[in-house]
């Protein structure tokens, strides 16, 4: 008997029309659906919910607690502060390969905060209708949400590489999780699910104590007795020495493991396939990407190493297609011994070298700006991307916005985290990501390669273990952007794993979708197609690997507090809360105490305004330094000579009008709210600047109120923006960057105002807005660049 599915609407706030679930594209007009299945957790005695049943006018339940957005397209309800139970989620994001992540809160009746029920997404859950039980030979309406299988469930069948492969992820967990209070996870059977080879949290619920190795040794035990005949008396030696402390740290356990896995390995053949592509793109004057191997080339490699950089020079710098080409010869002559070598090498020599690398990559490119003098916006610098194969291991390195994402029979994961100022919120635990996404400077870097010294970079290195065939995908933002992988990874990737496509024509195949469904910028892409085939006259002697325990290495407990997918750090200076980044983390939003800021004022006075002016070019705001403006118009318009709005009483704004704003008065420009109401703290999305180009989605008029609610989009802004990925400022300390008082730097500034940006959504009164509104305003194309294009652009006109 099929189950009711839901219907979801589309995205496309001048469409909302209702599609099936099981619809990819909108069948009106053609958008992507998102699917977003949540798992719900929390909530002091939350009621069974049942099938079908609709919560908070959106969440359709599928079970008990998955349920599926119908309006994706639309912010759920954001939480104004974050509650420490939701924390550890956002303090764990770079994670989220294996851990679910918090997608937005439903409010519980009488908005009892005890009560509220958190959704979370990117969790153990296979999607309606996924091409995984289609190929099983499953229709579309017969596939439903469901959890993904626990690990205990698949213990028994598995190879004796997948079975150590599981239980090296849990000890790669082990130290982050328990630095977060929800270690204890790793220790619920019920939460420890498996995506093919990929271990997968269902939720991180607090520890109610502190738990301890010997228990991981305790648990693994228990699985030793079902365990693959080869590696089960390892596994119990192992286990055991767990429980009676023998093994004390984390990183002794994955030495050990790491053991296993290379004696493993050995039955298995690996060939890896490379091939690279890269295209200026149809709106691009030159291109500023550049890849290794060179573009259109495909290479073959059996059970040795192979490499594949993906670098995107920084948009609007002078220069970005040199340092490009600069990071890539570099890398390619430092990591060429390592890459021509099939000799065993222990991982962290491994991860050494690749970092020595990026920082001799990094000073040749700040060294070149230094050399000719090139001093703020106007240094050039590069994104980077990398794939470094090792015999059946797969290191991947990154720094900016270009990304990786490994592709299975089961899925499609992104394993890079971009290094941008909404990532940075996020782990610090100020927002949530889909929040912090609607910020004014959200996409702007806060690190790339050439921008200042290697000291004061921190690129994540990242290490896989492949056991099964995998796709590895580098590619820069004119493919990521606007979720193209997530759409079309199934039909343009997932083939070459089936041997239907040669990895070089899905490399031009996703060039051209990117040109075509992007088209903003350059695309460069990277493809690692590995394939591995077992061995059949390979045998393990299980005491072979019972001998890789007789020596235990020696605890070190600094290498235990550099969890993997986090940047490496000096270990005097380690401290998870220290993301990645040269730009210092904003402080967490506080009530201001405007009594006490009086009194410090009349306190110091004159000193104080002196103190000002002397240093208020140094007292940059971080995130709004990032932006990259273009050259300052040398005949700028007078704001005088702008035309005076004329809105007469009669005037009125309806769906589908384009809007643009005049200079905006003295007492203040208008707020962007997330929602209908009051411009309360976390209701704010920013201030729209006066020139901005907007367009109206919606109006809803209140029956108690005589004042009506316009929801616009905003499609630009006075100050043209290239891109919305930016580069970061200088360094003070760095070569060519001027150094700060240290007293300026613990000046109290507060932070300009954040403004919105393209494409932002949000609500404002029509009351507010009507004043500012010019009249008889057709927008260019440009000007409506960051909206939806409406195919006849309706200006706002007056009686």
């Amino acid at each position: 008997m099929n189950k009711p599915s839901a219907i979801i609407y589309c995205p496309n706030f001048t469409c909302q029309s209702p599609n099936p679930e099981t619809q990819k594209f909108c069948q009106k007009c053609g958008t992507p659906l998102p699917k977003r299945y949540l798992w719900a957790v929390g909530g002091t005695g939350r009621p069974s919910y049942q099938p079908g049943e609709i919560l908070a006018d959106r969440y359709w339940v599928k079970e008990d607690r998955i349920l599926v957005d119908t309006k994706p397209g639309v912010l759920p309800e954001m939480p104004v502060e974050m509650p420490g139970e939701i924390i550890p989620y956002l303090k764990l994001f770079p994670l989220r390969l294996h851990l679910p992540q918090v997608y937005g809160r439903l409010p519980s009746k009488g908005n009892d905060p005890n009560r509220d029920i958190w959704l979370l997404e990117e969790t153990a859950i296979y999607p309606e209708g996924t091409m995984v039980a289609l190929r099983k030979g499953q229709p579309p309406e017969a596939v439903h949400a469901q959890l993904m299988p626990l690990l205990t469930d698949c213990w028994a069948d598995a190879s004796p590489m997948r079975q150590l492969n599981w239980l090296w992820q849990m000890a790669q967990l082990w130290y982050p999780l328990k630095k977060e209070g929800v270690a204890g996870s790793l220790l619920n059977p019920g939460l420890l699910r498996v995506e093919g080879s990929w271990l997968r949290l269902l939720e991180l619920p607090r520890d109610a104590t502190t738990p301890d190795l010997s228990e991981l040794g305790q648990l693994w035990l228990s699985w030793a007795k079902t365990a693959h005949l080869a590696i089960a008396p390892y596994l119990e030696q192992l286990s055991q020495m767990l429980r009676t402390r023998e093994v004390q740290t984390p990183s002794q356990l994955l030495e050990l493991l790491d053991r296993g896995l290379s004696l493993c390995g050995e039955l298995y053949k690996r060939t890896y396939y490379i091939a690279t592509g890269t295209d200026r793109g149809p709106t691009r004057r030159r291109n500023e990407d550049a890849c290794y191997p060179p573009s259109g080339t495909s290479r073959a490699t059996s059970d040795t190493s192979g490499l594949a950089i993906v670098c995107d020079g920084i948009g609007g710098h002078e220069g970005g297609n040199v340092a490009s080409n600069l990071a890539i010869e570099t890398l390619q002559q430092h990591l060429e011994s390592l890459v021509s070598e099939n000799t065993q090498s222990a991982p962290h020599r491994i991860v050494e070298q690749i970092e020595r690398a990026v920082g001799i990559a990094n000073d040749r490119i700040a060294s070149r700006n230094d050399e000719e003098q090139r001093q703020a916006r106007q240094r050039m610098g590069t994104t980077l991307v990398m794939a470094l194969t090792h015999r059946h291991e797969i290191y991947i390195n990154h720094i900016g916005d270009s990304r990786a994402y490994w592709i299975t029979s089961t899925g499609c994961r992104q394993v890079t985290l971009d290094d941008d100022v909404a990532s940075r919120e996020v782990r610090l635990g100020y927002s949530l990501y889909r929040d912090a996404l609607q910020q004014g400077a959200a996409g702007s870097l806060i690190q790339a390669l050439g921008m200042g010294a290697s000291s004061v970079l921190h690129p994540t290195v990242q290490r896989f273990i492949i056991d099964e065939d995998s796709a590895f995908l580098l590619c820069s933002d004119g493919l990521s952007d606007n979720d193209r992988v997530e759409q079309y990874w199934e039909t343009e990737i997932l083939p070459i794993l089936s041997g239907e496509f040669p990895v070089l024509r899905s490399v031009t195949k996703l060039i051209d979708i990117g040109n075509f469904h992007n088209g903003h910028d350059n695309v460069t892409v990277g493809l690692v197609y590995c394939k591995v085939e077992p061995i059949r006259s390979a045998g393990l002697d299980p005491r072979q690997l019972v001998a890789q325990l007789q020596s235990v290495p020696p605890a070190d407990p600094l290498e235990d507090s550099q969890p993997t997918g986090f940047p490496k750090k000096n270990p005097d200076t380690l401290n998870l809360d220290d993301v990645p980044t040269e730009l210092p983390p904003p402080s967490p939003p506080k009530r201001s105490n405007v009594p006490l800021l009086l009194g410090l004022l009349l306190l110091l006075g004159v000193g104080v305004v002196a103190g000002f002016l002397f240093t208020q070019e140094r007292w940059q705001n971080p995130i709004a330094d990032l932006s990259l403006g273009q050259p300052e118009d040398p005949n700028p318009t007078d704001p005088d000579s702008l035309p005076i709005p004329d809105i007469t009483e009669q005037a009125t704004i309806e769906p589908g009008q384009y809007l643009q704003l005049a200079q905006a008065p003295e007492d203040g420009e208008l707020v962007l709210l997330r929602r209908q109401g009051e411009a309360l703290p976390g209701n704010e999305l920013g201030l729209i600047p006066g020139g901005s180009v907007l367009l109206v989605m919606g109006k809803q008029q209140a029956v108690s109120d005589p004042d009506a609610w316009v929801q616009v989009q905003v499609c630009s802004t006075p100050e043209p923006v290239e891109s919305p990925r930016t580069a970061p400022a200088p360094v003070s300390g760095a070569e060519g960057a001027s150094e700060t008082p240290s007293e300026e730097a613990s000046a109290p500034v507060a932070p300009p105002p954040v403004r919105v940006r393209p494409s932002n959504m949000g609500w404002i009164s029509e009351k507010l807005l009507l004043p500012q509104v010019l009249p008889n305003v057709v927008p260019t194309a440009t000007e409506r660049g960051g909206c939806i294009d409406e195919p006849n652009p309706q200006p706002f006109s007056v009686p």
